[in-house]
């Protein structure tokens, strides 16, 4: 009976060992695997090759924006530097071709109405114009002012009746065909010169507070002192 006991009690204390090292089996690998966890996941990581080529590729980018824009800058500047060049060859030519235009009018004046002025006179112009009604002309120069030519029969007998008829004219010279003198209206002179063969009249404004008319045709050589 006694030895039966002790066998069981031997039996258990074997089961109850087995047990405990199971049981402490059992840790150790749940140990092992949360150990094992942490190097796994620490294993997954970026590629720094890709990371770095990431970072490089943003200062490229950059830079290549900055000549972009560079070059385009620079294109636009061009673009109007020639636009301005261009523009100031147009208006250069514009005023070569004006000129040009105002010089063979004065050559026309100065043949159309060679009865009327002297040749020197003429030569005070620096250029002529189309003025505002037909046959009708604008010539002017620095010293000897601006002047207006007609070429009208009808103008030079209406301006041949204001110079004789009127009181408020004076004649210098009439010799039937050709008449020289001024009109008065108010401060200002009219000095005229009509060719009533030809059908010519010429024409300037001036001031009779400042000038004396008939001092001022004399100059020009209009008339001749008596």
């Amino acid at each position: 009976m006694t030895v039966s006991v002790s066998r069981r009690a031997i039996a258990s204390a074997v089961l109850v060992g087995s047990l405990s090292l199971a049981a402490c089996g059992g840790g150790e690998d749940d140990e092992a695997n949360a150990t094992s966890s942490p190097i796994s996941t620490s294993y997954i990581s970026e590629d720094p090759t890709t990371s770095s080529d990431s970072e490089t590729t943003t200062p490229e980018t950059t830079t290549s924006e900055t000549t972009t824009t560079a070059e385009s800058e620079s294109d636009t500047a061009s673009e109007s530097a020639s636009e301005t060049v261009s523009s100031t060859s147009t208006s250069s030519s514009k005023r070569e071709k004006a000129d040009s235009s105002a010089e063979a009018t004065l050559e026309k004046v100065r043949e159309r109405f060679a009865s009327l002025a002297p040749e020197e006179f003429f030569d005070q112009f620096e250029g002529c114009g189309a003025g505002g009604i037909s046959g009708s002309y604008d010539c002017q120069g620095d010293e000897i002012g601006q002047f207006q030519f007609f070429d009208s029969e009808s103008k030079a007998a209406s301006s041949t009746q204001l110079l004789t008829e009127l009181r408020s004219s004076r004649v210098v010279e009439d010799s039937g065909d050709r008449v020289v003198g001024w009109s008065t209206l108010g401060t200002s002179a009219i000095i005229t010169v009509v060719d009533n063969r030809e059908g010519l009249v010429m024409q300037q404004l001036i001031s009779s507070d400042q000038e004396d008319p008939r001092q001022r045709i004399y100059e020009l050589g209009l008339a001749k002192k008596p």
